[in-house]
């Protein structure tokens, strides 16, 4: 389990909520007067049918192998897949392309719903995606994807969340670059038939201009809105993997994100890219899940499973059960492979004198990688349900049916005592956390301490978002429901694109005469001044008209200026802040200190009325105090140190700088 209580007795008892799960493997119809909308062997029955089905909790929690196992497992949900099962919808008319390391569509449990004619190997040309890299750590990614989405139901291995649904697949990741990204992302003719495209792929640590002439990802991500016949594919994105890196830890405990989904320049910022985080069995924000503004929703992506022989047993803070899926055929490739783990990845193992898994074809995989693929299932059932929707509807209907979790978890903390929680503020002029929680009204003109996270928030719309979860995670049962009323006319369709504009200008601050010289020529306030590290101060301020926000962004440019020690947060008319980016992240660890079109995006204020003033805080740390180093094993497994790089403008408080603010809000 993740969090421990923070032991201050001015804060509340942590308490996690569990919601209503799919209710067993019962295959009889809740409805018995419900009409079968499937026909064959296995109509309207849940995955009751295939052996390995007791080991995904994600689809079935209250009959999970693992409820006997409270150490690794309770309190959590489902996606609450079976009632929508039961009613014959399994993803059928749905096409879904995995863009990824490759796909091994020859696997039992992938050839039946395998389309061919979708798909395509960017190393050698033809038209198998089998992955050619001969990476061990990467070939079976792609593969584990697949099958979360849409292994068939046929009475062996696993079942996917839309087992009928058709799949294709492409090794993107094998061969990168733009003309290959946007044929994988339907600029070819193999790839413009897909519905659904999954991206378990991302770098969360990066720092490419946004949405500028040498930016060629975004247009190609906003291209896909041009897919089925102008109604847009649905993209979905992992959040990434960093929460628990070394970069910004204290002593080698996470207690923040030292990385950012916005910094992914593969569409993590777009609206319609679906970004997702990971959540594991006890319904808390899994270990490693990167948290931050831009994501929408949670799936399911487990712990390490790493103690007993289905990960049952617990062997650490962080333990408890992965997903279970397809994996590269035979013992000799894959992630189940000989001289594996765990019994079962080795395909030892037994359950009532029977194998389960004897030729290593299954296999399991954690990350926001698989919490991705969840989703595309879920959405898989939604398009089947009602394929007119647009890709605004089923971003829509994944957050209406949305459900929080993990109430108070800005109360829990990583530290076995409980000293600091997750939501503590942070010193900006010793870089240090302290034990108390921080507000919103801790980020003000003037104040030298600031929260990390300020838990889930309802905004002046209604809607509840929190940088861990999003909106929550869907409800499958509620989503099909929503997808049919969009289809009954009891809710009007979005056909219509979002509005994004061009980035205005709101602030430029300078010291020196010779960087007055990077001014914008549009009128923009010009402030110069020393920066202003080791406090709080007002960025920029900006008007806006009538219009209802679906997100809103930032743009920085700067020069001697330390990107590393930035916050940042927004504040809308409505008075909700969101936090964009922490001050002391990764990019301090590098002693970054120049950067040309930063792009940061928030959803936090989604359906807000935007009229009114907009602010922009800058939460500046002090960038003289360097981030601890730590030790890492390179390729060969030798352990090397790495060391903090200065950002050497810090340690000058009258150096010469550039620094501009651009936003714009992107309208409904």
């Amino acid at each position: 389990m993740k969090k421990t209580l923070v032991c201050a007795a001015s804060l509340l008892t942590l308490f996690l909520v569990g919601c209503d799960s799919s209710g067993g493997s019962d295959d009889k119809p809740k409805n018995p007067d419900a009409a079968c909308l499937e026909s064959g062997e296995y109509a309207c029955q849940t995955g009751a049918t295939e052996p390995l089905y007791p080991f995904q909790w994600a689809l079935n929690y209250a009959d999970s192998y693992f409820k006997d196992y409270p150490d690794v497992f309770g309190g959590g949900v489902d996606l609450n897949v079976e009632p929508v099962h039961r009613q014959g919808i399994k993803g059928q008319g749905v096409r879904v392309m995995v863009v990824d390391s490759g796909v091994d569509l020859h696997n039992p449990d992938l050839a039946p719903n395998a389309d061919f004619g979708m798909s395509h190997n960017l190393v050698d040309g033809t038209n198998d995606p089998y992955p050619q890299a001969g990476s061990p750590r990467s070939d079976p990614h792609g593969t584990n994807v697949a099958g979360m989405i849409a292994a068939a139901q046929n009475g062996q291995g696993v079942m996917g969340i839309a087992p009928l649904a058709t799949l294709g697949g492409v090794n993107y990741l094998e061969n990168q670059g733009a003309a290959n990204m946007a044929a994988a992302l339907g600029g070819a003719s193999w790839s413009s038939s897909a519905d659904i495209f999954n991206g378990s792929y991302g770098n969360s640590m990066g720092l490419l201009p946004y949405d500028s002439p040498s930016d060629y990802q975004t247009p190609i991500i906003r291209s896909m809105k041009k897919l089925r016949d102008g109604k847009g594919a649905i993209f979905l994105k992992a959040a990434g993997n960093d929460f628990d890196g070394d970069y910004c830890s204290q002593s080698g405990v996470a207690y923040y994100d030292c990385s950012n989904p916005a910094n992914d320049a593969s569409g993590s910022r777009e609206p319609n890219a679906v970004v997702v985080a990971a959540i594991n069995a006890f319904g808390e924000s899994s270990n490693y899940s990167s948290v931050g503004s831009v994501i929408w929703v949670s799936g399911m992506g487990g712990e390490y499973g790493s103690g007993g022989t289905y990960g049952e047993v617990a062997t650490g803070p962080y333990s408890g059960p992965t997903i279970f899926t397809t994996d590269m055929r035979g013992c000799g490739v894959g992630y189940s492979k000989t001289g594996e783990r765990t019994a079962f990845l080795r395909g030892e193992s037994q359950r009532n004198g029977v194998p389960d898994n004897p030729d290593c074809d299954y296999s399991y995989m954690n990350g926001t990688s698989a919490a991705t693929p969840t989703l595309a299932g879920v959405s898989a059932l939604i398009l089947s349900a009602n394929p007119d929707l647009s890709w605004r509807d089923v971003r829509d209907i994944l957050r209406l049916s949305a459900r929080k979790v993990d109430v108070d978890y800005t109360q829990g903390s990583p530290d076995p005592v409980g000293q600091i929680p997750y939501g503590a503020l942070m010193n900006l002029q010793t870089n240090q956390l302290q034990p108390r929680l921080g507000t919103k009204q801790d980020i003000r003109v003037g104040s030298t301490a600031v929260p990390i996270d300020l838990g889930w928030q309802i905004n002046g719309a209604g809607n509840e978002h929190s940088n861990w979860y999003g909106f929550g995670v869907p409800d499958a049962e509620r989503a099909v429901a929503l997808a049919q009323e969009y289809k009954n006319g009891t809710r009007q369709s979005k056909r219509q694109d979002i509005k994004i504009p061009a980035f205005q200008n709101i602030g430029f601050w300078y010291l020196g005469d010779d960087y007055l010289g990077y001014a914008p020529d549009s009128g923009v306030p010009l402030q110069s001044q020393p920066f202003p590290y080791r406090q709080v101060s007002l960025l920029a301020s900006w008007q806006s008209s009538d219009q209802i926000v679906d997100s809103v962004q930032l743009r920085l440019s700067g020069k001697n200026v330390c990107l590393g020690s930035l916050g940042l947060a927004v504040k809308s008319p409505a008075g909700t802040v969101s936090l964009l980016k922490l001050a002391n992240d990764h990019y301090a660890f590098f002693g970054t200190d120049a950067f040309v079109a930063y792009g940061l995006s928030s959803v936090s204020f989604y359906g807000e009325q935007a009229r009114g003033e907009w602010q922009v805080f800058l939460m500046a740390a002090n960038p003289e105090i360097l981030p601890q180093p730590f030790e890492s094993k390179d390729d060969s497994g030798q352990t090397v140190e790495n060391r903090p790089a200065p950002c050497v403008p810090g340690t000058q408080p009258d150096a010469a700088y550039a620094f501009l603010a651009e936003a714009r809000i992107i309208a409904q």
